[in-house]
């Protein structure tokens, strides 16, 4: 509860300072938007052609889409299984969206656009940021190859 100049919503007065700061890195973030669009998608196409290479299933390829996410399965992987492994490895990936990480279930909006069940249930998503570097993709990809060597493994004992 807060003051009556607050509508009793929040007591004290309003941070300015962080106001003004805030508005400042919009404005900053606001001039280098385009050109920072422009690098994320060359590092986004990277990594795809990398996935692709290993046969991984893009989600969403050829549409117009978010320069800096990449959303993908390989068949017969898990995606949880997958994001761990790359947490051992260093590498932060989630399976989902950001919106449904709380969930087990393959993304509805995968299963909406025909994606079968299991292939849905095995979507790994990657974002890259504004401070990401071509090497980084690089080793992702060397480590993900890695670890996909390491399951496909497994799994030829297991059969």
């Amino acid at each position: 509860t807060g003051g009556g100049h607050e509508k009793g919503l929040r007591a004290g007065t309003e941070n300015v300072p962080a106001i003004v700061g805030f508005g400042v890195a919009c404005e900053l973030a606001k001039s280098h938007i385009a050109e920072t669009g422009v690098r994320l998608r060359q590092l986004r196409d990277h990594l795809e052609q990398g996935l692709r290479a290993m046969g991984a299933v893009i989600f969403g390829d050829g549409a117009e889409r978010l320069p800096n996410t990449t959303y993908f399965a390989f068949p017969g992987i898990d995606g949880e299984t997958l994001v761990m492994a790359m947490d051992r490895a260093g590498f932060g990936v989630a399976s989902g969206s950001a919106c449904a990480s709380d969930s087990v279930d393959p993304s509805p909006v995968l299963l909406a656009m025909g994606v079968e069940r299991d292939l849905a249930r095995g979507a790994v998503r990657v974002s890259l940021g504004r401070d990401n570097t071509l090497a980084e993709v690089t080793a992702f990809l060397q480590a993900l190859q890695g670890e996909m060597a390491r399951m496909n493994r497994f799994a030829a004992l297991m059969a």
